[in-house]
């Protein structure tokens, strides 16, 4: 009874010994995030690369994390949005280089749940997520002719994610995740109805985070990732629009994304 009444004084459970206290805490909130995404995509044919485009973009997003308090169960939540110009290098249909700005609008969300095992100031904490990302792009960012894309695509991963409490109010968090996109598509103003349905390829990201707990309830940090996925090389699709009837086909291509994020949150 005693080392209950121990733990209990000092906001922990019967398996605080095990997780750290401050683990704990800066496991359990609920949070806004405000910082930007540097995109950068390529496509790849025959050993070149037909159309790449890079920039930074805006972002936003919210992120809820519970830790249980009689399992270390940790279930976590997620939504981001960015929105703004990157630059895009590529060429028509003729050869022609093509040189323009390309809108974008990303759409991310996921969910996981992993099992926090303590070892003193550590956790490792290993797990899964699952994930959907949508991309819509406008070549030529909205200006007449304009051109429109949209990309999508689920993602299952094994997560590993190692904290460390530095002191009784900042953690460190370093954390791993590897799997495979899952039904990637792509469809376009071009050929109205027609879904191109892309390959699975890998998927991976890794992520650094400092969690500072500013007052009892109010947390304030910093959290940066790179994420690294491929779409394999569509189907060859026929096209008939009258009088014409051609071939079509997406080519491989690779997404990289590093973002950056302030977080605010609100921890229980």
């Amino acid at each position: 009874m005693v080392t209950a009444g121990v733990l209990l004084a000092s906001g922990g459970t019967a398996w605080a010994g095990e997780v750290n206290t401050a683990i704990v805490n800066a496991d359990r909130y609920l949070s806004v995030e405000v910082g930007g995404l540097q995109q950068n995509y390529r496509e790849t044919m025959n050993g070149t690369v037909p159309d790449k485009e890079q920039g930074f973009i805006p972002r936003i997003g919210v992120a809820y994390s519970l830790l249980g308090l009689e399992y270390p169960f940790r279930f976590t939540l997620g939504a981001s949005y960015a929105s703004g110009s990157t630059h895009y290098i590529g060429s028509l249909q003729n050869g022609t280089p093509y040189d323009s700005n390309t809108g974008n609008h990303i759409l991310d969300a996921h969910v996981g749940l992993g099992y926090a095992f303590g070892f003193g100031s550590f956790a490792l904490i290993p797990g899964l997520e699952y994930g959907e990302h949508s991309w819509e792009r406008n070549i030529n960012n909205g200006a007449s002719p304009g051109y429109q894309e949209r990309y999508g695509n689920q993602y299952m991963a094994a997560t590993l994610e190692g904290q460390f409490a530095l002191s009784q109010s900042t953690v460190l968090s370093l954390s791993g995740a590897y799997g495979t996109t899952l039904n990637p598509t792509m469809t376009n103003d071009s050929v109205p109805g027609l879904t191109y349905y892309l390959g699975n390829q890998p998927w991976a990201r890794v992520g650094l985070g400092v969690d500072y707990a500013a007052y009892q309830h109010l947390h304030i940090g910093l959290k940066l990732s790179y994420t690294r996925f491929k779409y394999g090389r569509s189907a060859t699709y026929t096209v008939t629009i009258p009088p014409y009837v051609y071939t079509t086909s997406e080519p491989d291509s690779e997404t990289q994304q590093t973002a950056f994020s302030l977080t605010m949150s609100y921890n229980f």
